[in-house]
């Protein structure tokens, strides 16, 4: 069965309820969760019940070895992750024999997460999970629970292989909530190739979550990178520095509203929108990031736009937050009902334009160091602080929290956060998934999150006690957030996207039979188990001498660990640990790929408010040595891509031209790393960098233009290159939003004249080994695709290309060429009926 009901709706208590009968009656239970935050969360949950019987216990990388005997032996209802059922649980079964005996359910909460090649991974685990079930002469019930699937029965049935029952009726009570769209502002700043530059959305996330905590409103910002949470979080604090000091040396100034009256926090959650004042309302919005930890950089060699972490944007230091304007809320039953709080501060409030956060009223004045950094004039806080808290104690109520950290330091933020310790906690999506914060009464929502489902789900961590609840999406520099912004029907109305993953997927399916083979002999009757694909798998398994094919069926005979073909989140290799130099302390760790991107040698890596740069990336070693510092610019890596066609699976004619789907093969190489000014974005040059290249064997979607087509617009005077270049960028951030995707997940790589198809080629791909289903969609609504890609660049406001449209701050070429008008004719030219 799976419950597909709304955030708060009672899920935890649905599935509960039967796993703790079972524990009643003699069975176990098997809860299995993406996040090991939020296996902790539901752990604390069940202890709060005082049932003795019940002997819950977490199994996960964070179990001291000295316990995992214990939870063997003893626990009738464990918590762990995919991972752990991966490589330790189902391989080591003959130690959980007495627990599979008396296993009678599975529960798979936020299932939802498991899509793309890492969904396909978890649907492989299920199934070796049932097999060894079998094994041992249980049949446990699956329940599965998301408050954001699209089709669940069918997404249900693919995942575990099992004919599914869905409840979808949700009658849980809600308060309101209210959703803007938030754009921050143009600066007087250029940047690549004059590009205006708009303030950067960490800079305004920081912002407003310094007002946010001054207003005493315990909100979770999400970032779309670790580097990313990081720099709120600092930036946020030092906000809050510079108000503490101020106030403690002259005293809350006069508000407009009348003397300040702090009011003291109260003991419970405020029921009510704890939105700040401000003026008259604008349109609303709302949205929904893999993200989003970072991984391999946007390739490009011929104007190549490659799948890769976001390099966090440069953020602004200036101490100038953007005040937060309440949003009109998307339904009349969604008004705030709270009344204007005191204002801090004697100026008006200025105006913005509706739906975004451009200001086009009344500014404070501002001196031209603002002005070159970015920063707009500073709006009235609203003033909520206890007197009697101190407020030297302002910046210690933000942190930042997300993966790569120690465990125990992971701990205690959630815990800070639940108590209220903590106001302020800057997270990537490592706190999106359930966990419960009671009293949570805003999201700040950095960048789009890659999904309507994910924008849900995160808007969905504020007010789960009923009371009412703001969420604030802030558009970075990017085509689709742009696109949002200005498009809000594209969120608002519409289902999530269907949720993409493929169990037969070779490159998925054959690692996963192999340790089915290792975990119990595999024989015919298997086979139905693992589906229609897993014979002509086989086959080339025993062919390639990973398995033995006799009589009584296949057979693992290797000596190393089975497990270890299946790298089930895409990480590519060991982990590479992160070590400062000087004292030997172990900072945190990166999957391999994204090491080339985020730790190698020269770059700026911010760990929990500290900066440090990178003295030496040694990738055969597993370490990157850094060393503490405090550049004031930020860095982000560029690469270089090659694309070869290997086979073409379909086509049909688009326009004049022709779309394609087939397998390709990608070799990225990191070659260098852009240094921007942390408080400008200035760019202050290339640093080159000599990293092995990587190939990776996937699925693209492409299209072709015929030659007769390409010599008019030439003849028109578009530079051919920068146009296809121009619409790859675009199209790469458009797709997120017709497949369940991030920008991260995808890369792409145009040229005038390919070497494979001899024609003019836009190559958009898959991010992961043997490809994810992203581009198979991209395929099958490529019109709707393009056209809004289309008007994406056609809505932009400047001139000749900016990040908002058509430039990538990953592009290994420099953005360099790009042609936003031969962009638009390109593209018209395609879509031509």
């Amino acid at each position: 069965m799976i419950i597909s009901t709304g955030t708060a709706s009672g899920k935890s208590l649905a599935y509960l309820t039967p796993a703790v009968t079972a524990c009643l009656d003699g069975g176990t239970v098997l809860y299995l969760t993406p996040t090991k935050a939020l296996a902790a969360d539901q752990l604390r949950g069940i202890h709060d019940l005082r049932i003795t019987q019940v002997r819950a216990a977490c199994f996960d990388g964070d179990t001291p070895f000295e316990e995992r005997t214990w939870v063997r032996k003893h626990a009738n209802y464990v918590l762990t992750n995919p991972d752990m059922l991966h490589r330790s649980i189902l391989p080591r079964h003959a130690q959980w024999s007495l627990f599979f005996r008396r296993l009678r359910l599975v529960v798979v909460d936020e299932c939802h997460g498991y899509r793309g090649v890492f969904g396909s991974h978890v649907a492989q685990i299920l199934r070796r999970l049932r097999r060894v079930c079998a094994r041992y002469g249980s049949s446990p019930a699956f329940l599965l629970a998301s408050a954001t699937a699209s089709e669940p029965g069918e997404f249900a049935k693919r995942l575990t292989g099992l004919d599914v029952d869905e409840v979808t009726a949700d009658a849980s009570p809600k308060g309101s909530t209210t959703i803007a769209l938030w754009e921050p502002p143009l600066t007087e700043l250029r940047g690549e190739k004059g590009a205006p530059v708009r303030r950067t959305a960490t800079a305004e996330a920081a912002d407003l979550l310094a007002d946010l905590v001054l207003a005493d409103v315990r909100t979770l910002a999400f970032v779309r990178s670790r580097r990313g949470a990081e720099t709120v979080a600092l930036q946020a604090r030092a906000k809050l520095s510079d108000v503490a000091f101020s106030l403690s040396a002259h005293g809350p100034p006069p508000s407009p509203l009348g003397p300040p009256h702090p009011t003291p926090r109260p003991s419970t959650p405020p029921s009510s929108d704890p939105s700040p004042a401000g003026p008259s309302p604008a349109e609303p919005s709302s949205t929904e990031p893999s993200p989003a930890e970072p991984r391999p950089a946007e390739p490009s060699t011929a104007k190549p736009t490659p799948a890769g972490p976001s390099p966090s944007a440069p953020s602004s230091t200036e101490p100038s937050p953007a005040e937060l304007c309440s949003a009109e809320p998307s339904t009349a039953e969604h008004s705030p009902t709270r009344a204007d709080p005191p204002l801090l501060g004697a100026s008006p409030m200025p105006s913005f334009r509706e739906g975004t956060g451009n200001r086009t009223g009344r500014e404070e004045p501002r001196d031209s160091a603002a002005g070159s950094a970015g920063g707009g004039a500073r709006g009235p806080l609203a003033w909520a602080w206890p007197e009697d808290e101190g407020l030297a104690d302002l910046p210690e109520k933000v942190a930042a929290y997300r993966a790569g950290y120690l465990a125990e330091d992971r701990r205690v933020l959630e815990k800070a956060l639940r108590s209220g310790a903590l106001m302020g906690l800057a997270t990537t999506n490592a706190l999106e998934l359930g966990v419960d914060v009671s009293g949570l009464d805003a999201v700040l929502i950095a960048g789009w999150p890659g999904t309507r489902a994910s924008l849900w789900q995160q808007a969905g961590r504020a007010g789960r006690e009923g009371q009412d609840a703001l969420a604030v999406l802030i558009a970075r520099d990017d085509p689709l957030d742009t696109y949002i912004v200005h498009h809000p029907e594209a969120l608002f109305g519409r289902p999530v996207e269907a949720i993409v993953l493929d169990p037969d997927n070779p490159y998925v399916l054959g690692p996963h039979l192999c340790a089915a083979a290792a975990e119990i002999p595999l024989t015919e009757q298997d086979l139905t188990v693992f589906g229609d694909a897993a014979r002509g798998v086989l086959d080339d398994l025993v062919t390639e001498g990973l398995l033995r094919r006799r009589p009584a069926g296949w057979y693992w005979t290797r000596r190393e660990r089975a497990t270890d073909l299946a790298d089930i989140r895409g990480g590519g290799g060991a982990p590479i640990h992160v070590v400062e130099s000087s004292t030997g302390r172990l900072l945190g760790s990166v999957d391999e790929p994204s090491s080339h991107t985020t730790v190698h040698t020269g770059a700026v890596y911010l760990h929990q408010g500290e900066t440090f740069l990178v003295e030496e990336l040694d990738l055969e070693a597993g370490v990157a040595l850094v060393t503490s510092a405090a550049p004031d610019y930020s860095t982000f890596a560029r690469d270089i891509t090659d694309i070869s066609v290997l086979s073409t699976l379909r086509s049909h004619p688009l326009g004049p031209g022709t779309l394609h789907f087939g397998e390709v093969e990608v070799t990225r190489q990191v070659v260098s790393y852009l240094k921007r000014r942390a408080q400008s974005g200035e760019s202050l040059g290339d640093e080159p960098l000599d990293l092995p290249p990587r190939t990776l064997r996937t699925r693209a979607v492409w299209w072709t233009l015929p030659a007769a087509e390409v010599a008019t617009l030439a003849e028109e005077g578009f530079d051919l290159g920068g146009s296809a270049h121009a619409a790859e960028h675009a199209a790469i951030g458009l797709l997120p939003l017709f497949a369940t995707c991030d920008r991260w997940d995808i890369g792409g790589v145009s040229t005038e004249l390919h070497a494979d198809t001899g024609l003019l080629t836009v190559f958009v791909y898959d991010g992961h080994e043997g490809g994810a289903g992203i581009a198979e969609r991209g395929y099958a609504r490529a019109r709707e695709w393009l056209t809004a890609t289309r008007q994406a660049i056609d809505s932009c406001e400047c001139e000749r290309g900016c990040p908002s449209c058509i430039q990538s701050p990953k592009c290994g070429n420099g953005n360099e060429p790009l042609d936003k008008q031969g962009a638009l004719r390109l593209l018209a030219t395609l879509l031509r009926p």
